[in-house]
């Protein structure tokens, strides 16, 4: 059996013990990004811990992230860091569709502001933890030019408006980031180009088209999968699920890189059967994104679950997988390679989507903990959020709605941070046992001729 995966000192996929801490604003604290992540690492990787951490909050900036160096990194003792700001230091503001010389000094100060603080934050964070790796990733743009139908009514004031320019600072910050990435000598992710591509690809023809809500500012379920397929794309992670060759000729097994086939075996009216049990089990795209999964090459570069059969006599065979059948092909698509990653009826797939489901559960909570540390985050600088009977003394008397933006997470904050080592150990113990879901099962397969 081969590896899948040749691990050279140039690969930069995560590995086995690696803590990951996603360092960022609400873009992380509450996307699916970092979920998404986590389901590829658990799939493809299912006996490897890997951990990989939300570490955003929402609405922050790297100017005022220093605070929180040492519980949202330092206690971790991560081994890689990735730092992902911007679409609140740009300055939304300054960004209306005739500025005022004012707004527009705003704007230049903003970014003149980003880039000092950026630098400054890396080094503090390189004193807290000075062993890990960096990783540098772009702000998503900021969606200033779609039509945006049905905003509710409830949304925000700044939600409703379309800052014109926005993307334009954006694009300056991520070219600011990937200089950055150059001169420290670290690994940049470049998620704004794909994105704004798309975006102006797709705006051509539709005025609607958006990767983000409504709010132009935050990627919904499609942007944020492609930002997660960008970044594994660029860390070179291993494509293969599994990739096994059967000479039907000669009667043996001629590859199975990442999977181990046993009990081969022939009949004398055509039909083949054995069993394989992969390294992995393929990873779990949400529907929102399987649109795209050929115009991001997913399948080729992140998802090869493959079965070739050579020299079959010409005909077309039925393929079952534990007794299901999955689907019928001829001699030639056999002899070509038969792609099972997105096939619906298999056994693997299948088990990956439960994965995924209760995956998405644990992303879930986790964004509720981040929800609490939020509340903590955004009143630091103006209560005693470490004692916490007089925050709660100084949040009845000073915060008349306590039901707005982040006073809503203070009940949370306040009957969770007593406890939150132990909650968060709880719940890697919770993600621990999610990820044996993803433990890959030996299934018997067999080939049957239908014609001749």
């Amino acid at each position: 059996m081969k590896s899948g995966a040749i691990e050279t000192s140039q690969t930069t996929y995560f590995k086995d013990g690696d803590t990951v801490v996603f360092f960022g604003d609400s873009i992380t604290h509450g996307g699916f990004y970092y979920e998404y992540l986590t389901a590829f690492y658990r799939t493809r990787f299912p006996h490897a811990k890997i951990r990989l951490i939300n570490s955003g909050i929402g609405g922050d900036t790297a100017s005022l992230a220093y605070p929180r160096i040492d519980v949202d990194i330092k206690e971790y003792n991560p081994t890689h860091i990735a730092f992902h700001f911007g679409m609140n230091d740009v300055g939304r503001g300054y960004y209306v569709e005739a500025p005022t010389p004012k707004q527009l000094e705003g704007a230049e100060k903003a970014q003149i502001n980003y880039r000092q603080s950026f630098q400054r934050l890396v080094a503090k964070v390189k004193e807290a933890a000075p062993n890990a790796k960096h990783i540098y990733i772009t702000p998503t743009p900021y969606d200033d030019t779609a039509t945006v139908l049905n905003i509710p009514a409830e949304a925000p004031d700044w939600a409703k408006v379309n800052q014109k320019g926005c993307n334009t600072g954006l694009a300056l910050i991520a070219g600011f980031v990937l200089s950055s990435a150059k001169t420290d000598g670290v690994q940049a992710i470049d998620w704004f180009t794909p994105l704004n591509n798309l975006l102006m690809e797709k705006r051509q023809t539709d005025p609607y088209f958006m990767l983000t809500r409504f709010d132009r500012v935050h990627p919904a379920e499609l942007g944020h999968s492609i930002m997660a397929w960008h970044f594994l794309m660029a860390q070179e992670v291993p494509a293969t699920v599994s990739d096994v060759t059967i000479d039907s000729l000669n009667e043996k097994v001629e590859k199975s890189d990442n999977a181990v086939i046993s009990n081969l075996a022939f009949s004398k009216d055509g039909a083949i059967a054995f069993d394989m049990l992969a390294s992995s089990i393929p990873f779990p795209v949400p529907p929102e994104a399987k649109d795209f999964l050929e115009k991001y090459q997913v399948e080729e570069k992140l998802n090869q679950e493959i079965l070739t059969v050579s020299n079959l006599a010409k005909g077309s065979y039925r393929l079952l997988i534990d007794s299901i059948e999955v689907g019928t092909y001829n001699a030639d698509e056999f002899a070509q390679g038969v792609k099972l990653a997105f096939n619906e009826k298999t056994p693997q797939y299948q088990q990956a989507q439960e994965f995924f489901r209760l995956n998405h559960e644990l992303a879930q909570k986790e964004i509720i903990l981040r929800n609490h540390h939020s509340a903590r985050w955004y009143y630091y600088n103006q209560a005693p959020v470490d004692d916490l009977e007089a925050f709660k003394e100084w949040f009845e008397k000073n915060v008349p709605n306590k039901k707005e933006g982040f006073a809503n997470h203070v009940s949370g904050y306040l009957a969770y941070w007593g406890n939150y080592r132990k909650t968060r150990e709880e719940l890697w113990e919770a993600q621990e046992s999610v990820r044996m879901k993803a433990k890959p099962e030996s299934h018997h397969y067999e080939i049957k001729s239908i014609s001749r």
